[in-house]
């Protein structure tokens, strides 16, 4: 199993992990029937049964996440284990930041896939293959958010910029870093609600 396929492979595992965590039972467990759970859990999703693993068939049927899922999705496992640890639920980022990476991903995933399905005869996502105009458009964003007191979203770009020179997924395109198809969805869900919330707030 080359880098790619394990790394691939890990980010879908570590979403099983974050279920897990999530179980009624697993909050009465001390810290080393936790680990041991942990453990046995990552095993389970990795290990090949028939030729397949666990991660390997939601890797089949979603494909690769996004490094920008894999940064998410290690923050909300780390938060959750601070949770069951010491009590501390608090979020590693503040409403803001997270709001302006959920927004990125939602314009992003509704700007490229419908020309993605053939909707329409513009193809954005070819710019992905190292179009220098869309790593000048990254370049230029992070820049704008720094000043604004954003930091998140930059990192977010730098890290799967970084990540697609190295080549960490399976695709050489720079959009399939920046977002996928479960994390679009779950951005635009999450916005639209954030949206509604702070609409509800203003007529109060």
């Amino acid at each position: 199993m080359n880098l790619t396929d394990r790394f691939a492979l890990s980010v879908w595992a570590l979403f099983g992990l974050w279920l897990i965590l999530r179980l009624p039972f697993v909050t009465r467990m001390s810290v080393t029937q936790r680990t041991a759970t942990l453990l046995l859990g990552y095993v389970i999703a990795m290990v090949p049964v028939a030729g397949l693993s666990l991660a390997g068939a939601l890797r089949g049927m979603l494909g690769d996440l996004s490094t920008t899922s894999t940064l998410l999705l290690s923050a909300a496992l780390f938060t959750r284990l601070r949770f069951l640890v010491n009590g501390n639920a608090a979020p590693l980022w503040n409403a803001r930041e997270r709001f302006s990476v959920l927004l990125f991903i939602s314009v992003l995933a509704l700007l490229l896939y419908p020309f993605a399905l053939g909707i329409g005869t513009l193809d954005p996502y070819r710019a992905g293959f190292g179009s220098v105009s869309l790593l000048l458009m990254l370049a230029l964003l992070s820049l704008w958010f720094m000043r604004r007191g954003l930091y998140l979203l930059p990192f977010v770009c730098a890290l799967a910029v970084m990540a697609w020179s190295m080549r960490l997924l399976e695709s050489t395109n720079l959009w399939d870093y920046l977002l996928d198809a479960p994390l679009a969805i779950y951005a635009i869900v999450q916005t639209v609600k954030a949206m509604l919330e702070a609409r509800k707030v203003e007529r109060v």
